[in-house]
C-alpha cells in the first residue's frame, strides 16, 4: 500500500512540474510582473544555467544563458533582466556590433509547413523587445528557421542548433518567471 501511495504521489508531482513546452504565447497578454513563487523556482531550478551579473545600484540581476560567451559570433543574445526591487522582469535583446548599428533589422522566417514571411525589428523599449522575442518564440514552436538580411547578405539568426535552443530556453524561462507558464 505504501508503494502505491508513493507511486501516485510521484505521478502527481511529475504531472504538476511538466508544463506544455509547445504552448504558444499570446503576445497581447504578456506582463513584466513576477511572483515570489516564480522567482523562487527560477533561483532554485534555472539560475544555474545562466551567467549572472548584479547591478546593485540599479537593483537588477542580468541573466545570460551560459551558451553565449563574450566572444560569440551570434547576432543576437537575449538577457533576462530581473528588477528585484519592483518584482519585475524584462527581456533585453543584445545585438552584435554589426547589427546594432542598423535602424531596423529584417528577419526572414521560413518553415517546411508555412509560407515564409518577414519580421522587422526596430530598437524600442522593453515591451517592443519582448513582443519581438515572443513572436520569434511562436515561430519556433511552428518549426520556423530564421535568417537576417542586410543588403543582399543573408546570415542565420542562430549560428548553431545549440544557440537556437538557448534562445528558446531563455524565452521559456523568462515566460515562466513572469507567470505565463
Amino acid at each position: 500500500m505504501k508503494n502505491v501511495l508513493t507511486l501516485v504521489g510521484a505521478v502527481f508531482f511529475l504531472l504538476a512540474c511538466n508544463v506544455d513546452k509547445g504552448k504558444k504565447v499570446d503576445v497581447e497578454k504578456l506582463d513584466f510582473k513576477t511572483t515570489d513563487r516564480s522567482e523562487l523556482f527560477f533561483k532554485n531550478m534555472r539560475q544555474s544555467a545562466y551567467t549572472t551579473t548584479e547591478q546593485q545600484e540599479a537593483g537588477v540581476y542580468l541573466y545570460t544563458h551560459k551558451t553565449w560567451d563574450e566572444d560569440s559570433l551570434s547576432p543576437l543574445v537575449p538577457t533576462i533582466v530581473f528588477n528585484w526591487r519592483q518584482d519585475r522582469a524584462y527581456l533585453m535583446l543584445n545585438w552584435s556590433e554589426k547589427w546594432s548599428v542598423l535602424e531596423q533589422i529584417d528577419v526572414t522566417v521560413s518553415s517546411d509547413t508555412l509560407p515564409g514571411y518577414q519580421l522587422i525589428y526596430r530598437e524600442g523599449d522593453m515591451q517592443d523587445q519582448l513582443t519581438f522575442s515572443a513572436t520569434l518564440y511562436n515561430a519556433m514552436m511552428d518549426g520556423g528557421r530564421f535568417a537576417l538580411r542586410k543588403d543582399e547578405e543573408k546570415v542565420p539568426l542562430f549560428t548553431s542548433d545549440e544557440k537556437r535552443e538557448a534562445f528558446r530556453v531563455t524565452l521559456y524561462d523568462y515566460l515562466r518567471l513572469t507567470g505565463w507558464f
